[in-house]
């Protein structure tokens, strides 16, 4: 039987848009994304105007807001001169670490108010 596009992926916003991003998880802390039940997941960002370089890199956790590591491979340079650009880094859940479940957006470089992302999580059964 075949699913709608709604029943094959959990799609969840990160953040708020029309508010610059800072140096940070999204989603935060405690609010970390249970990944398990896929198969592949990926975190959509869409540059605004930006005035400095940022690094996004997803990052695990074996709990909902516990310490993080790094997803190897699994990271984005955003650059200054982006505005409007789409980014996407998409992991397979099986190559995660058997006990780092939950993920994050880790965002760093924000240097001030003028720098916008929009974060997206796209999970995939």
């Amino acid at each position: 039987m075949l699913k709608t596009f709604s029943e094959e992926v959990k799609i969840v916003t990160c953040n708020a848009f029309g508010t610059a991003i800072v140096d940070g998880d999204f989603p935060a802390s405690a609010s970390y994304i249970d990944v398990s039940d896929f198969e592949r997941f990926a975190f959509l960002i869409k540059a605004g105007t930006l005035n400095s370089a940022l690094t996004c890199k997803v990052q695990q956790s074996a709990t909902i807001n516990g310490a993080t590591t790094d997803v190897t491979s699994a990271t984005v340079t955003v650059g200054a001169t982006d505005d409007n650009e789409v980014f996407i880094i998409e992991v397979e859940t099986r190559k995660l670490l058997a006990a780092g479940q939950f993920v994050t957006l880790d965002v760093a470089g924000a240097a001030g108010s003028d720098d916008f992302l929009s974060i997206t999580f796209l999970g995939i059964n």
